[in-house]
C-alpha cells in the first residue's frame, strides 16, 4: 500500500519523484485510503474490505490500482489545499460499472401470457 499511498500523494504534487513521504503522511493515506475503501460499500461496490497497513498488498485487480490512486488523491486534497486536475469520480463510476449486479426477476405467469381476447370475451365457445 506504501506505493499506493505515495502515487496518491506525488498527484497532488506532495513528494517528488523518488522522494519518500513521511510517516504523518503514510498514517493519514492508509487511514483515507481505508476509509475510502469502507465507503464504497454505500454506492453498491463490496469488495469485503478489511483495514490494509502500509505493508498491505492492494487488493484489488490491478486494474482498479490507478482509479483508486486517483480517488485517495482526490480525498486527500482538501487536506493539502492541492487542487486536483482530474476526474476521480469518473474513475469510481467505472469501478461501480465492474461490481454492478442485477438481481434476476420473476413475474407472474398472468403477467407475461394474458388470456386472450376470445377467451377474455368468451367467445371460445367453451362451455365453463
Amino acid at each position: 500500500m506504501q506505493d499506493l499511498v505515495t502515487r496518491a500523494y506525488r498527484k497532488l504534487g506532495v513528494g517528488g519523484l523518488g522522494e519518500e513521504i513521511n510517516a504523518e503522511q503514510s498514517a493519514e493515506g492508509i487511514d483515507a485510503l481505508n476509509s475510502m475503501l469502507h465507503e464504497w460499500k454505500l454506492s453498491g461496490v463490496d469488495i469485503t474490505h478489511s483495514d490494509l497497513t502500509m505493508a498491505d498488498a492492494f487488493p484489488l485487480g490491478p486494474e482498479y490500482k490507478d482509479g483508486t490512486v486517483y480517488m485517495l488523491a482526490a480525498r486527500l486534497s482538501p487536506d493539502f489545499e492541492a487542487p486536483q486536475n482530474f476526474d476521480a469520480d469518473d474513475f469510481f463510476r467505472k469501478i461501480q460499472a465492474a461490481y454492478f449486479t442485477v438481481d434476476p426477476v420473476t413475474f407472474d405467469a398472468a403477467l407475461t401470457q394474458p388470456p386472450s381476447r376470445k377467451a377474455r370475451e368468451g367467445t371460445l365457445g367453451w362451455n365453463w
